[in-house]
């Protein structure tokens, strides 16, 4: 049986820097692991939702599994719910939550200093105000922290989810207020308005926040809602399984990345210890990876760190990071797996502080490849390798045929 991991770094790619004389984070990376591995190793780069076109999380990990987003992506509410364990029924509507800091109706800090200080019990003190929506609209309203400043919004019994996002994923620019796109979604932006409205009256008072203002970290008083989805299971022949045949194993920590595998109708484990921050528990995720390796033809593996870092603006910790995966994540999974690919969801531009289109770099190692002439995993060396240039929905097809599933057309 040959085993199979599949390591997801989100936001790997970035662009070159001057902080780093004109390199990117990974290219300034001292990796020697991976170096070593890419050596015999198939390498390329990925277009993960396709060529200049700017990829989410959500859409970039749809692709890795194999998904087209045009006819599979229903926005990524859902994938927060999944993620965060919210059993949904079919109809709700789930939004992607940001606590926020607002000062007069400008947005001062959309991710709260990405620290979550009191944020557990100043939910529990605003939960009379929520019911008491709930008791006025007929609804039911589901609001979940995830990891740092993320959150998941699900409300149960409304008609429509098309409703504009109030996160511009801007700073220092005006909130604006949801409207809605189709009369039957009216209800739906006035319930998140006053939900909204609500929440910062309530937030401005409270004293979690005078204890955050003592401490200097950014205030939590306000809600940015985005990614509107509505609940649709997934057909039982679209699952990973029915589809490819192969039983995967995807381990993260944040929910999102969590709920997009959920919704493919994988397995998901979060490695006891880990964050989903650039300070990870590393190691316990390439021990959680051997401890599975017979159970499961695949297992994936999701590290947010390289992306957050990137949003932040930090290139030099980036490569740090990065050079702390070489060290702590892979030489474990170098010594216990018989087919390892490493690659990105996305790019993260650690200049821009977004993500961006450049496609990310990929190899892929396993007995007898076709390796080339690639030596140092990077943007500007793998695009030299063998693979060439895929889409990401290719990758997987490509990956189940070293692991003996292949997808066979014609006799």
């Amino acid at each position: 049986m040959v085993n199979g991991v599949f390591i997801i770094l989100d936001g790997l790619g970035d662009q070159v820097n001057k902080q780093l004389n004109n390199k990117t984070p990974l290219e300034a990376a001292k990796k020697e692991n991976i170096d070593k591995l890419i050596k015999y190793s198939e390498a390329g780069v990925l277009d993960t939702v396709g060529p200049g076109l700017v990829p989410g999380s959500d859409t970039g990990h749809l692709s890795l599994f194999g998904y087209e987003v045009e006819k599979y992506y229903r926005g990524r509410g859902i994938f927060e719910a999944l993620g965060s364990d919210i059993e949904l029924k079919e109809g709700d509507i789930a939004f992607r939550l940001d606590f926020s800091t607002v000062d007069n109706g400008v947005i001062i800090d959309r991710r709260i200093g990405r620290n979550d200080f009191g944020l557990e019990e100043l939910l529990k003190d605003f939960e009379s105000i929520k019911e008491k929506i709930e008791k006025e609209y007929g609804i039911n309203i589901i609001i979940k922290h995830g990891v740092e400043h993320r959150g998941v919004l699900v409300i149960r019994g409304l008609e429509s989810e098309k409703v504009t996002d109030n996160d511009l994923h801007e700073e220092n620019v005006k909130v604006p207020k949801i409207l809605y796109k189709e009369d039957k979604a009216k209800e739906t932006a006035e319930v998140l308005n006053k939900l909204i409205q609500d929440f910062n009256s309530f937030a401005n008072n409270n004293n979690i926040n005078k204890m955050r203002k003592e401490k200097n970290i950014p205030v939590i008083n306000y809600l940015l809602i985005r990614s509107a989805s509505k609940y649709k299971e997934l057909d039982k022949e679209d699952k990973f399984y029915n589809r490819y045949g192969v039983k995967s194993i995807f381990l993260a920590n944040p929910p999102m990345y969590l709920g997009v595998a959920k919704y493919v109708g994988m397995d998901t484990y979060k490695p006891l210890g880990t964050n989903g921050t650039s300070n990870e528990n590393l190691f316990s995720f390439s021990e959680a990876a051997v401890s599975l390796k017979e159970k499961y033809d695949i297992v994936f593996i999701h590290i947010k760190g390289t992306d957050s870092l990137s949003h932040d603006k930090k290139p030099l910790e980036k490569k740090k990071f990065i050079e702390r995966i070489d060290r702590e994540l892979i030489p474990k999974l170098v010594d216990n797996f018989d087919l390892i690919l490493i690659t990105g969801d996305h790019s993260t531009s650690s200049i821009l502080g977004r993500h961006i289109s450049d496609p990310v770099p990929v190899i892929l190692n396993y007995e007898n490849n076709r390796y080339g002439f690639v030596k140092n995993f990077s943007e500007r060396k793998c695009v030299k390798g063998t693979l060439g240039r895929l889409k990401g929905t290719d990758i997987i097809k490509i990956y189940l045929d070293k692991l003996g599933k292949y997808i066979m057309y014609g006799s």
